[in-house]
């Protein structure tokens, strides 16, 4: 894989890693619980050597830094293992699962090996490594070499290869460089605030990235990880004393709407939001029935986080990152809706293999992220909408999250989102579309719709499905949701 060279000194030293940082903790406090697999604790000190045995089996493997290497694997700790040695030897990595096969073709193409399980491999992968148990077992049994000595790595040294969520049915991948890596964990870090005593509970894999950055933040503090496939994440809460919990809106929603009727908010717990704006409603019932707080960031894989965002979904802008909010001839406005451009000294520099999103997208210095959002001043906004999302009904453009918002708050719905589709003459109509968990809230919805959309809008459908394809930050996969509306498949 060819990467551009930005000038970087090579002779200077290099900058640090987590496997550095754990490799700090290691030395200072060996015996301290670094990470716990289904129950089974793992101190600094054999998380290290595990590292390093697996540098060793990466190297026998062939591979060198600047090489490309895909992972898929469902086990934590063997995955994070690989990723971490990956840091340690200046390769860039990139996770993914089967359902991304089809549509990850380029990045496929700059791997250099593949590692998956069985059946789980590209179909033109250049080398493929199938991990079992007999080759982790294998791995983990090396003699490590200790201290681990690490690649030295600079700003630009290429990382991760990183995905966007894929809401328009196209995902879109950016190669994250080392110093956009360092600044996307140091604004974690500001927000989360992990230290010695923190207990992070991962429960979605490192193929939502956001997993992979906090890890390494609990890490490098010293906190410890968790893991734990034999539980709920309610039942590993409990057990465990988990500080730290990450999980999308749509799925916080889920977990609060089957907490067991004996559970008691655990006092020290935060919880951290990602991929969509969390609903009013929502984040009252965290605070008062399931944990101490909840915390919300605004952001996007390509600028790393922008603002952190309250109660009343006002974001006040990070130290460090600029944002504007500019009407459609491009002049920035204050007090009025409009899309939202943000940038800051470092960024990913466009997608690979797709010139015309990344011409749309970075443009004279500025990331447009798709949003729309309102700004009262210079260091505050408020996001208001997606701009794929925006609805066009009789030449009304159309936010839908806020009618979304109240209706889920409303209705004790499984699901819930507002789309538009063309009738027979080719006029949009709304629809709302509902995963019931009553049949009767159809009727309900329907008769509460004219209070939550304009009176001028005509017709409004309400489709009942069996699920609302979502990306794995939960956001709603319009595109395709329209499709299967127009197929039938309800």
């Amino acid at each position: 894989m060819e990467f551009p060279d930005t000038g970087a000194d090579r002779s200077a030293p290099g900058m640090p890693c987590t496997v550095t940082y754990i490799g700090y903790h290691a030395a200072s406090r060996p015996d301290a619980a670094a990470v716990i697999v289904n129950g089974q604790t793992i101190t600094y000190a054999v998380f290290y050597r595990d590292i390093a045995k697996m540098v060793l089996g990466l190297r026998g493997l062939g591979l060198e830094p600047g090489q490309v290497l895909a992972v898929e694997h469902p086990h934590f700790y063997l995955h994070w293992l690989i990723l971490l040695a990956c840091e340690a030897l200046g390769i860039t990595s990139f996770s993914y699962e089967e359902a991304e096969i089809p549509v990850l073709e380029k990045p496929f193409a700059m791997a250099d090996l593949v590692m998956c399980r069985v059946g789980m491999a590209p179909p033109k992968a250049n080398r493929v490594q199938l991990i079992d148990q007999a080759w982790g077992d294998t791995v983990l049994a090396l003699a490590p070499e200790l201290p681990i000595e690490t690649v030295p790595l600079h700003a630009d040294t290429p990382m991760r290869i990183v995905k966007s969520s894929g809401t328009t049915g196209r995902i879109k991948c950016m190669v994250q460089p080392h110093n956009f890596r360092e600044r996307y964990l140091a604004h974690y870090q500001f927000r989360a605030g992990f230290n010695r005593e923190s207990r992070f509970l991962v429960t979605m894999g490192f193929m939502v990235e956001p997993y992979n950055i906090y890890a390494s933040d609990c890490a490098r503090m010293g906190g410890v990880c968790i893991y734990d496939g034999r539980a709920g994440i309610v039942e590993t809460v409990r057990q465990q004393s988990v500080t730290h919990l990450v999980l999308p809106p749509y799925i916080l929603a889920q977990l609060l709407d089957n907490l067991p009727g004996d559970y008691v908010p655990a006092p020290n717990l935060i919880v951290i939001a990602i991929g969509a704006a969390v609903p009013k409603e929502v984040r009252e019932r965290v605070k008062r029935v399931f944990a101490k707080d909840i915390v919300e960031s605004y952001g996007a894989q390509e600028i790393a986080v922008v603002a952190t965002m309250d109660e009343e979904g006002q974001g006040a802008l990070l130290p460090g990152v600029e944002a504007e909010v500019v009407d459609d001839a491009g002049h920035p406005v204050l007090g009025q809706p409009g899309r939202v451009r943000v940038r800051a000294a470092v960024s990913v520099g466009g997608y690979i293999d797709d010139a015309d999103a990344t011409a749309r997208m970075f443009r004279d210095g500025w990331f447009y992220p798709g949003d729309l959002a309102v700004m009262r001043d210079r260091r505050t906004l408020k996001i208001i909408g997606r701009v794929d999302d925006t609805l066009n009904i009789k030449g009304i453009k159309f936010a839908p999250g806020p009618a979304e918002e109240k209706l889920r708050s409303t209705f004790p719905v499984d699901d819930l989102c507002l789309t538009s589709l063309a009738n027979a003459e080719g006029s949009e109509e709304l629809c709302v579309v509902v995963v019931p968990g009553d049949a009767g809230n159809i009727a309900d919805i329907q008769a509460a719709l004219p209070t939550l959309v304009p009176a001028n809008f005509g017709k409004v459908h309400v489709i009942a499905v069996p699920a609302i394809p979502r990306t794995a930050t939960s956001k709603v996969r319009r595109a395709e949701l329209n499709a299967i509306l127009r197929r039938g498949d309800c």
